[in-house]
């Protein structure tokens, strides 16, 4: 499926592909997008709302729960997962009624014209944040609290976005394991999201794994593209054959969680991308390689291919993200990974 480039569309891309999960009459999987804000010259809420209406984008990550954001997006359908910002994780799980108020300010107080559906607390708390560790699940189960006072957690799902680096020896799949430290953690976590059906939320980055694995990784593994069966991966215990990186990453997932006996909490990725520049000693972080991965993945995630362990179970994905972020710290490449720069100019045209 291609993109058509017209006058008519002032230059911006249409992102056909995104629609096609709007179009699924029972919205069992989407491609969404993460809306970050590290922009010098970031687009005001009414025009973020505007580019997102004219890509057909129905599904949007905050890493917060900006005020001005929420008000915009009242009465799109489109849906929201709001976050819990990582400074605030102390507070709301050392405290119910801190929990609480952010609850009544934040989501009761939008909901349902805004079409809240999830709440991420934190983002990779247990690599970044390990003081926070220990009273993850307390502002976990707070946040539930608050919505169930609420009579919202029916439509409203809490869990906390986890870096794929806690999972052990990834591939092959079928012998990964969490990263042991974390099981104190990791076990109550995945209990709770178990007994209140909500989702184990994992950030999957195959263009880190392969810049890791010193070539270990071909680049066309990473990139979704298709591989003669002799250049597929193999699980030797499984005999499941991989052909990219996202889903064995997947895979190990759920085979992690069925090590400490958790069979039934679905995933959903809460970032996945590639970055369209880079300084010179990242020479795969180009245009052509971002459009073929973001390209690659909405088509595998929308084409319902699952992956070897569960086909046919496609894995909700939210792309890493809407715009360029030009004052993120760090390497050239940590600013390129937007489909559009603040003027909702896009980078590139997916294919």
């Amino acid at each position: 499926m291609g993109f058509l480039g017209s006058k008519a569309t002032a230059g911006r891309l249409l992102l056909l592909l995104i629609a096609v999960s709007a179009a699924t009459a029972d919205e069992d999987v989407f491609i969404g997008v993460n809306i970050g804000t590290d922009l010098s010259d970031m687009p005001h809420p009414t025009q973020v709302v505007a580019l997102l209406k004219a890509q057909q984008i129905r599904h949007v990550r905050l890493y917060d729960a900006d005020r001005g954001m929420l008000v915009a997006l009242a009465n799109t359908g489109i849906q929201v997962m709001i976050s819990v910002p990582n400074e605030q994780i102390l507070g709301i799980g050392q405290s119910n009624s801190t929990a609480a108020n952010w609850v009544s300010q934040n989501v009761v107080a939008h909901y349902p014209a805004t079409n809240i559906t999830a709440i991420a607390v934190g983002s990779d708390v247990l690599t970044t944040l390990p003081n926070a560790a220990k009273i993850l699940v307390n502002a976990l189960k707070y946040i539930q609290s608050a919505l169930v006072a609420s009579n919202l957690d029916r439509q409203i799902k809490v869990s906390t976005p986890l870096s794929s680096s806690i999972i052990l020896d990834s591939f092959p799949p079928s012998q990964a394991f969490f990263n042991r430290s974390l099981n104190p953690v990791l076990v109550p976590m995945l209990t709770f999201l178990q007994s209140t059906g909500s989702f184990l939320m994992l950030n999957i980055y195959p263009y880190y794994d392969y810049m890791q694995s010193n070539g270990v990784i071909p680049l066309d593994y990473a990139l979704f593209k298709s591989l003669p069966p002799n250049k597929e991966a193999v699980d030797s215990n499984t005999l499941l054959h991989y052909t990219n990186v996202f889903d064995a990453v997947v895979d190990a997932a759920y085979y992690a969680m069925a090590f400490l006996n958790f069979t039934n909490v679905p995933i959903i990725v809460t970032e996945s991308g590639w970055p369209s520049k880079g300084d010179s000693n990242e020479p795969d972080a180009t245009l052509e390689n971002a459009n073929t991965y973001n390209s690659n993945l909405i088509r595998h995630v929308l084409n319902k291919t699952g992956t070897p362990k569960h086909p046919g179970l496609a894995v909700s994905t939210f792309i890493y993200e809407l715009y360029n972020e030009d004052t993120k710290p760090g390497p050239i490449s940590e600013k390129n990974w937007g489909l559009f720069d603040a003027n909702g100019t896009p980078i590139y045209i997916l294919h």
